[in-house]
């Protein structure tokens, strides 16, 4: 009897398995079936049905408050009233994505519309923007949806605000869009990760694989203007005790105005500054600890003959404990900041000027390394601050303790980008 039920149970447990599969087989197939622009120049690609197998959204538990709310959030998404496929692909049409569009049916507009008020909070919802077509967006989560009758458009990324009109055309095009099956060769490839980003023209790709409690992050990017020098020095940054560390070399005028991009909101001298960065290369170290800064007060007052006197009171500070460097020629330490939030003490090598909020940075020894990487970045994201309010940190920092990524140079015109991120289980 014992075996008999034994044998049934492991039975059951096949067919259910087989069953399983194939519902997950068929879903797969029916997802090919979604449809994109046919000049969409990138796809982004989440395989829905796999983050789901890997239990992506119940390891959010061990993540801050912070994550745990939007982990909660996203397991509402059944009950938006929209058919979400095993796996969404999501196009652009710009030569640099920042935005991404993807089609859905609508099952049940009232839930879905309940869903927008009551799950999503939008900022504000326009009926009839065009004949049968309504229009929702909300900032905060750089999501805007279009919809006409069972037909749904979803957008994300930047600026969506002035992306409205662009959205009203792609729900009304019937005739400009493409199964996903017909417009790529092989859609499965795309599949094959729990989240991929695809350029259509160069065939550069970044993937994100969910690994237990970690995500692998792979990509290829090549070009044939790239000539990227396949030998760099740069400074040994900390092993240990950092909140953020990483450098970037710029070996090209693309790589250079990107940085001078990032620095013209400073208020220094950017245009000069990346003028005299004859080294090119830049690197920056936040450490988990604070430093000392003395500073002082200047007040006017009034004496006794009714003349303006000028007041000096010392006082002190503590403030983040942060070093940069930077390679450039003789000219350059004239136009680095001494005080930009912070004071800023300099030091000078044979390899770089080094800036540091720590007032004996002279007696730091920079050792140097070769290494055929481009650039590298490691942040411990739990100890991000939150008075630090950078968009992208403070969003991983809901559901990541910890991101690692290293941009190697293969070949003079291709970059390998690898690198992973951590949830909060594994503290």
């Amino acid at each position: 009897m014992i075996k008999k039920g034994i044998i049934w149970t492991l039975g059951v447990i096949i067919v259910l398995a087989i069953i399983g599969w194939g519902i997950y087989i068929i879903r797969q197939q029916q997802s090919y079936q979604s449809v994109v622009h046919k000049k969409s120049r990138a796809l982004l690609t989440i395989s829905l049905d796999d983050i789901l197998l890997n239990q992506f959204f119940d390891r959010w538990q061990t993540a801050p408050k912070g994550g745990q709310d939007f982990a909660k959030k996203l397991n509402k998404l059944k009950d938006n009233g929209i058919d979400i496929k095993a796996n969404v692909f999501l196009f652009s049409l710009e030569d640099n994505a920042k935005n991404f569009y993807a089609f859905f049916d609508l099952k049940d507009e009232k839930q879905f519309l309940t869903f927008l008020k009551a799950g999503l909070v939008v900022d504000t919802i326009e009926n009839n923007i065009a004949p049968g077509v309504s229009y929702a967006y909300q900032e905060s989560n750089k999501i805007a949806f279009v919809w006409k009758g069972k037909e749904l458009l979803v957008a994300l990324g930047f600026n969506l605000d002035k992306k409205k009109d662009e959205m009203l055309r792609l729900i009304q095009s019937e005739t400009e869009r493409i199964t996903i099956e017909s417009f790529i060769n092989h859609p499965s490839k795309l599949t094959r990760k729990s989240l991929r980003y695809s350029d259509i023209s160069t065939k550069n790709f970044i993937e994100f694989d969910l690994k237990g409690n970690h995500i692998e992050v792979l990509g290829e990017l090549q070009s044939n203007s790239w000539n990227f020098p396949q030998e760099y020095l740069v400074r040994e940054l900390v092993k240990e005790n950092y909140i953020s560390k990483g450098w970037i070399n710029f070996p090209n005028e693309r790589l250079k105005t990107a940085i001078k991009d990032i620095l013209v909101d400073l208020p220094i001298l950017a245009d000069s500054i990346m003028a005299h960065a004859k080294g090119d290369y830049v690197d920056i170290e936040v450490l988990n600890n604070q430093v000392v800064q003395m500073d002082t007060i200047i007040n006017y007052a009034v004496d006794d003959n009714f003349e303006t006197v000028e007041e000096k009171t010392a006082y002190e500070s503590k403030v983040p404990n942060v070093r940069l460097s930077i390679r450039g020629d003789r000219n350059l330490p004239k136009f680095l900041p001494n005080k930009l939030f912070y004071q800023w003490f300099q030091k000078v090598d044979d390899q770089s000027y080094m800036l540091s909020t720590a007032s004996d940075v002279d007696k730091l020894q920079p050792k140097y390394t070769k290494t055929n990487s481009l650039s590298h970045v490691a942040v411990h994201l739990a100890d991000w601050p939150n008075a630090i309010k950078i968009t992208p940190m403070s969003m991983l920092k809901t559901i990541a303790s910890d991101m690692d990524l290293n941009v190697k140079v293969t070949r003079p015109n291709q970059l390998i980008l690898q690198g992973t991120i951590r949830d909060y289980s594994h503290e």
